[in-house]
C-alpha cells in the first residue's frame, strides 16, 4: 500500500493522508544509462522508491526526465515484467523501443509517402526524413512570422 502525505502530516492541522493499493512488488526500469526503482499504483502511476520498498521524499522525477518516456512505453506495451534477482520482490519492467517511422519528402519538405511500421508510437518513435532516393534530409524549421 502506498501512502501519500498532503500538506502537514498531522490530520489535526489540516493535513491529509491518501492510501492507495499498489502492486505487491517494486519495479526496476532502465533506459540503458540510468536505473530507476519505482512502485506502481493504477490510480497515481509510478512513485520512485529507495530500493527498500519505501517511497522517496520526492517520488517524482522532473518532467523532462527519461524516466517518463520509459514508464509510458512500458505502460502502453502492457506493463510486462519479470523477476529481478533471487527474490520476487523486485521485478524488471520490460519495454521495447518503438520502430522508426520513415517519411519521404520532396524539395519543399512536403511528405510524399510515409512508413509507420507496426508498433510505431506517435509520441515516442523516432522519425527519419529521406528524399526520393532514400538519402537523409534535414527539414528546415518554420520561420516565426509573428511581429518582433
Amino acid at each position: 500500500m502506498t501512502c501519500i502525505h498532503i500538506g502537514d502530516t498531522s490530520v489535526a492541522r489540516g493535513g491529509a493522508i491518501i492510501s492507495t493499493f499498489s502492486d505487491a512488488h517494486d519495479y526496476r526500469i532502465t533506459d540503458g544509462d540510468r536505473v530507476w526503482l519505482f512502485d506502481w499504483s493504477d490510480r497515481f502511476g509510478p512513485s520512485l522508491t529507495n530500493g527498500k520498498g519505501e517511497i522517496r521524499a520526492n517520488p517524482y522525477p522532473p518532467e523532462g526526465s527519461p524516466f517518463w518516456r520509459c514508464v509510458m512505453l512500458w505502460q502502453r506495451q502492457g506493463k510486462r515484467s519479470e523477476a529481478f534477482g533471487t527474490g520476487a520482490y523486485l521485478r524488471t519492467a520490460i519495454f521495447d523501443e518503438p520502430p522508426v517511422g520513415t517519411y519521404t519528402v520532396d524539395d519543399r519538405g512536403v511528405i510524399l509517402k510515409f512508413d509507420e511500421p507496426e508498433g510505431f508510437d506517435e509520441d515516442y518513435s523516432e522519425r527519419r526524413y529521406v528524399d526520393r532516393d532514400g538519402r537523409p534530409v534535414k527539414l528546415r524549421r518554420r520561420r516565426d512570422r509573428r511581429a518582433a
